[in-house]
Formats: C-alpha cells, sequence, structure tokens
C-alpha cells in the first residue's frame, strides 16, 4: 500500500527549497528544477543510507526483506542519513572539480528548510506529537491533545537556516557554515527529542545521537574559529 501522506511530505521537503532557491539566487544547478534534479539523488541516498543503519541496529534480519526494508516510517537514522546525503554533494563537486566545502556550504541551507517543511508536515502525516496538553492539537487515533512539537523544530531550523545562509552570503567560510549549520540542527533535534513520546525514561537512540552530534560539532567550529583566528593573526 503506498503511503500517500508520506510522500506528500517528501515532495513538500523538496518543492519548499527548490521554491526558495530562486529567491536567494544561488547558481542554476540550485535552483528551481536544478535544485529539485540536484536534491534527488542526495535525498535517496540519505533515506538508503539511514534506513540501512536503522535496521541494522534494530533488525539485522530485516535487511534481507525487502519489503521490511521500504517501510521507512519504521525507522530512518537521521545522522547517517544526512552524512550519506552530503557524501553524493561532495563527490558530485568533486567530479565537477568543485570545492566540495563550498558546495556543501552553498546548499546546507536549502537542505536545513527541506528538514524543517518535512518536520512541520506531521500535519500532512499522523499528526504531531509531543507532551499532553489542553491546548494543542489532536493527532489522528488520539482522544487528548498534545503540543506540537515538530511544529516548534522546524520553526527553530528555519530561522537557523536563514541565518546560515545570511553568513553564507556574507562570505563566511565554508567550513565555519557547515559546522554552524550541523550545530544547530543536532541543538534543535536534541531539544525537541527531550519532549517526544519515548518508551522508558532513558534517552533515546536518536536523542543521544543527536548530543554526540551538537558536540562534536561545537568542539570543531570552535577549533576551525581558533585557527582561523591564529592564521589573521600571523598574516597581520
Amino acid at each position: 500500500m503506498i503511503d500517500y501522506r508520506l510522500l506528500a511530505s517528501i515532495a513538500a521537503a523538496i518543492a519548499a527549497p527548490a521554491l526558495l532557491a530562486r529567491a536567494w539566487r544561488l547558481p542554476p544547478w540550485a535552483s528551481g528544477m536544478g535544485f529539485v534534479d540536484f536534491a534527488t539523488v542526495p535525498a535517496l541516498m540519505g533515506t538508503l543510507v539511514g534506513r540501512t543503519v536503522a535496521l541494522t541496529l534494530d533488525d539485522p534480519g530485516s535487511l534481507r526483506r525487502v519489503a521490511d526494508f521500504f517501510v521507512v516510517r519504521s525507522g530512518v537514522e537521521f545522522w547517517p542519513g544526512a552524512a550519506g546525503a552530503a557524501a553524493v554533494v561532495a563527490y558530485r563537486a568533486w567530479r565537477a572539480r568543485d570545492p566540495c566545502l563550498a558546495r556543501l556550504a552553498e546548499i546546507i541551507p536549502l537542505a536545513m528548510v527541506g528538514y524543517a517543511t518535512f518536520e512541520a508536515s506531521c500535519l500532512l502525516r499522523d499528526g504531531c506529537l509531543g507532551p499532553f496538553t489542553s491546548f494543542g492539537l489532536r493527532p489522528a487515533g488520539m482522544t487528548v491533545r498534545m503540543f506540537p512539537v515538530a511544529l516548534v523544530m522546524a520553526a527553530a531550523v528555519a530561522v537557523a537556516a536563514a541565518g546560515v545562509r545570511r553568513l553564507e552570503a556574507r562570505g563566511t567560510g565554508p567550513l565555519t557554515v557547515v559546522l554552524v549549520s550541523v550545530f544547530a540542527v543536532a541543538v534543535v533535534r536534541s531539544v525537541g527529542s527531550t519532549w517526544l513520546p519515548r518508551i522508558g525514561d532513558g534517552l533515546t537512540r536518536a536523542h543521544r545521537t543527536s548530543i554526540v552530534v551538537a558536540i562534536t560539532a561545537a568542539v570543531s567550529l570552535i577549533a576551525a574559529l581558533t585557527r582561523a583566528a591564529g592564521r589573521a593573526k600571523v598574516a597581520s
């Protein structure tokens, strides 16, 4: 059975950054239908990698069952998937003899917009989950209201994407742009995961992974900025 709601969410996650790319006046490969063509393969690779990692960790036997493999609603590891998509973008840049980090810095704000759109499209799927409240939304199949955590996460990532785009437009180094982006998304996912439903009182694997990524990105960013400051001091 085709999951039309999930397909609608994916379509929205691609269409939103494709439309926004025109306003940002990005290169032809990253605007309009050019962005759709450019983003399709990385998105598919990211989903493939994320799904493979999820099944490997949860149920390795499912890797031999094609039907189970393509039930993506049952779990896709976000950060391995993001790494897989980034690897495709970097490889394409290398093939085109373009700087890999520069290409990633150009595309990453649009990727963040796509992710924010996907989070917001919980409204198209089964509803937006969160802690029980008296003023929230009522997800499909629920008799109580929940605070829509995913909508807040989507708004936070969208604001971060605008800030990252401003950094990139001002000529900030591509490594800094990429690390700031990763840190921002990791922090949003870490904080948001605190309020999402889970089994037990411990942190989920996705929550722990986002915390590790946030710390790693922060340390790497500090090191990169310190190194850049040292080089500027020597040059002066």
